[in-house]
């Protein structure tokens, strides 16, 4: 450990991370470059903002056997959103980051590039999917991102100061993750620096000194979660914006976008006019899942660009459990779950996730049209996503792509009924009642033999059931030990059909 003072106000300084090079002044906010037993000051480091991250500095946990403790931090504003970079100290001596982006956590590790890498790609050249072999295993690019330095505190491995740039590509492989930091690639021939870890819950590291809900209140004044209220610089609407949640806010008045993450509130687009639309939910609306209460906060309207085919989606969120979305199309309802782990993709194509097998089904564009409240990344009206769905059964994974990143989720059907029963709007539940008439009908109207291939495991119950008649025919009038053999067969037959059938009403 290091220890000195700040040559601009005199408070103690100590460096406990040998690998640290500068340090944030705590009391005068001056960054401090470390030059031998010395310490130099080169600027000035703006204050974090408005935080409501349960980590904090000094906090320790522990990674794959590994003992960390949080010595630093930067904080990294990109055009559509920000995240934090902390600073670990190994006890092995050895540094590294752990990331919070949105409460999606992953913990990483400066690495060697050697011959099981592939030579790194120029930064410039680089989009979402590209593909780069590491340790054997071959990483798609999920994130390419620019992003300014604006603030920090703490000790740091690297110098930062006014105007500094991260040039940051991360990509996946399931759990494991990789970060390509090109920031100061000039500076390194070119190449990028190279950190290697993997995705992680808050939870499994085993964090000791986190903050808790009163020490959040008490350093910002105000609880996470609650409504802060400030005017939009548009048209002077009153607006409401979840206090460490979401950062940008669409004015249901004008649809102006407002980014609420500094204490001056800035506008990010105009204000448009876009014709009111009748949606199924509220924002604000209220609703239980998994034992926990979500709030809608935001809804979006999105549609091909053909205009052909149109829903909604609606951004929820849990203090403890983070955001989910649910959508709402064609009558139908989806949970959907953006996925921290991504799945494999077969050689064909298909993607393997959780012992299942989902097949590409269709390909399309999807264009925003109409979007209000509060979300956590800046969306607005024409923001472009290409989309991708596969399913299994009734399930689907769904891969979306825009220019700088990738995002799979995971969806699930619920039915309206209990959708509505969940948000306490009964009118939803009529929807279902049209919906189940209107399969009836086309169900009446089918062939019988179309009836039965069209749901659960299709017609090899019957095909496997008709061949044990036949076979045992002649034995099961006898009512001896046969008769209960082919009536065992029959039941252990038809079990799986009766599971899936009883799953698949529930998760309806």
């Amino acid at each position: 450990m290091f220890s000195t003072s700040c040559p601009q106000c005199g408070a103690p300084l100590e460096f406990r991370s040998a690998a640290a090079v500068m340090a944030v002044c705590g009391s005068c906010r001056s960054t401090l470059l470390k030059r031998g037993e010395a310490v130099e000051r080169i600027g000035e480091m703006a204050s974090v903002f408005e935080d409501y991250s349960p980590l904090q500095l000094g906090v320790t946990g522990r990674h794959e056997s590994r003992v960390f403790t949080l010595l630093g931090r930067i904080q990294l504003r990109y055009d559509a959103g920000y995240w934090t970079e902390w600073y670990a100290a190994f006890d092995d001596g050895k540094f590294g980051w752990l990331s919070d982006a949105s409460g999606q956590y992953a913990v990483t590790t400066q690495q060697n590039l050697d011959g099981s890498a592939d030579e790194p790609p120029q930064f410039d050249s680089l989009r979402p999917g590209v593909g780069f072999h590491f340790g054997g295993r071959r990483y798609l690019a999920s994130d390419i991102r620019t992003a300014q330095c604006v603030g920090g505190e703490g000790e740091l491995p690297f110098r930062v100061g006014d105007g500094w740039q991260a040039r940051v590509a991360d990509f996946r492989y399931e759990d494991k993750f990789i970060t390509l930091d090109y920031s100061d690639a000039e500076q390194q021939s070119g190449k990028p620096v190279v950190y290697a870890g993997a995705s992680v819950e808050l939870d499994t590291l085993a964090c000791q000194g986190l903050r808790d809900e009163a020490e959040i209140r008490e350093s910002e004044g105000r609880y996470r979660g609650e409504l802060g209220v400030f005017t939009c610089p548009s048209c002077g609407a009153s607006l409401e914006c979840p206090v460490g949640v979401a950062n940008y806010v669409i004015c249901g008045s004008c649809h102006a976008g407002v980014d609420c993450s500094a204490e001056q509130v800035t506008l990010f687009s105009k204000k448009r006019e876009v014709e009111s639309i009748e949606t199924a939910l509220q924002l604000g609306a209220s609703a239980t899942f998994d034992g926990a209460k979500y709030t809608a906060l935001g809804l979006m309207r999105c549609r091909t660009p053909d205009g052909e085919s149109s829903w909604e989606e609606y951004l929820l969120h849990n203090l403890e459990r983070g955001f989910l979305w649910l959508v709402h199309g064609e009558g139908r309802w989806e949970r959907v779950d953006v996925l921290n782990n991504w799945p494999m993709i077969s050689k064909d194509g298909q993607v393997l996730e959780g012992g299942k097998t989902y097949r590409e089904r269709e390909r399309y564009d999807a264009v925003v049209a109409y979007v209000a409240g509060a979300f956590n990344w800046r969306v607005q009206v024409g923001d472009k996503t290409s989309i991708t769905d596969f399913t299994w059964r009734d399930f689907k994974m769904t891969r979306e792509t825009t220019a700088d990143e990738i995002v799979w989720s995971r969806a699930k059907p619920l039915s309206n009924s209990r959708v509505a029963e969940r948000f306490g709007v009964p009118a939803l539940a009529a929807e279902t009642a049209r919906r189940r008439a209107a399969k009836s009908a086309s169900s009446e109207a089918k062939p019988a033999r179309e009836g039965i291939t069209t749901a659960g495991f299709g017609p090899w119950p019957w095909i496997a059931t008709f061949a044990m008649v036949f076979i045992n025919f002649g034995k099961l009038f006898e009512f001896d030990g046969s008769t209960v053999l082919a009536i065992v067969g029959m039941v252990a037959l038809w079990a799986p059909e009766w599971i899936w059938r009883a799953f698949h009403e529930e998760s309806r």
